[in-house]
């Protein structure tokens, strides 16, 4: 028994576990209620800022440093975006010169402003790519791009929560 307990305290610290602390710090100092913004879409591509916008969400709700509210009004912090970019193109092709993949690349702008007034405390652009396969049916080729565009928003909102940590 007493060799399970030295296992278990072995993983818990060799894991990087631990509780938060006065050492865990986000950019937001000492505000803990944050309200994130439905990103703007600067491109032609539609539901991008939906898809970015849901992954933060999700992303950001894990975090055991803030509170996410629902009510601006109620935020010492708010989270703003924008979808600058978003192109797919051709990555690679065929013997027969056919394109047989793709590379999805979104760019995104992330300001984090105290409440009520337009003071950034932390502002960042950040881009990333997805490859997906090229489709013979184009409908097909689309749904594959929405998954690229959904799997870009999920890394970036990753990329967004960890550059948003002082130590981590």
């Amino acid at each position: 028994m007493r060799i399970i307990s030295l296992l278990l305290l072995l993983l818990l610290v060799g894991c990087g576990y631990h509780s938060p602390g006065n050492s865990d710090n986000w950019v937001g100092d000492e505000a803990r209620l944050l309200y994130v913004q439905l990103f703007e879409n600067r491109t032609v591509e539609p539901y991008l800022d939906n898809y970015i916008t849901d992954a933060v969400i999700a992303e950001l709700s894990r975090s055991r440093l803030l509170e996410l509210t629902e009510d601006s009004d109620l935020a010492e912090v708010r989270l703003v975006g924008e979808v600058k970019d978003f192109d797919s193109e051709a990555r690679s092709y065929s013997s027969s010169d056919e394109i047989t993949a793709y590379t999805a690349t979104m760019t995104v702008a992330v300001r984090l402003l105290r409440k009520n007034s337009s003071e950034i405390v932390w502002q960042q652009t950040m881009q990333r790519t997805q490859e997906y396969l090229a489709e013979n049916n184009k409908n097909l080729q689309l749904e594959d791009q929405k998954l690229a565009a959904r799997q870009v928003s999920l890394r970036l909102a990753e990329d967004i929560h960890a550059s948003m940590l002082n130590n981590f």
